[in-house]
């Protein structure tokens, strides 16, 4: 089995969610993600078991939560923030208020030397962008 080389970054968060399709058109049509693996190939739907979502040169794995090994219950991503660098963090946070999306932690210019806030995903976990203050 060859890897793609989407899958083979430093460091991508891979999580488990109930429904990878649901998740990839999540992070594509409401976050601006690009889409850069599905399997089993093709359009994302109820049976993708796996795919690879990109914002830039970072990159989200989803799995189904099938493959986690263990049955999952609650909620998902208790006590993590996974942030993401971008250049306009304020364009994000634009698209993210026009999506009605849950936002946790309002924008704001931060005294560690960032702009950012965070939002949930459909599935809890929590997703800080950021940029750095100018």
């Amino acid at each position: 089995m060859t890897l793609d080389s989407a899958e083979l970054v430093p460091v991508a968060p891979e999580l488990f969610v109930p429904d990878v399709g649901e998740a990839v058109r999540f992070y594509t049509g409401q976050l601006g993600f690009e889409t850069k693996i599905v399997k089993p190939e093709g359009e994302p739907d109820r049976r993708t078991a796996f795919a690879v979502v990109a914002l830039g040169p970072a990159r989200v794995l989803l799995a189904h939560e099938a493959l986690y090994g263990e049955p999952l219950a609650g909620p998902r991503g208790l006590g993590v923030d996974i942030r993401f660098m971008v250049k306009d963090v304020d364009a994000v946070y634009g698209r993210v208020r026009a999506a009605r999306l849950k936002i946790v932690r309002e924008i704001g210019d931060r005294d560690y030397g960032l702009r950012d806030f965070i939002v949930a995903d459909l599935n809890g976990f929590r997703l800080r962008f950021a940029a750095p203050l100018r």
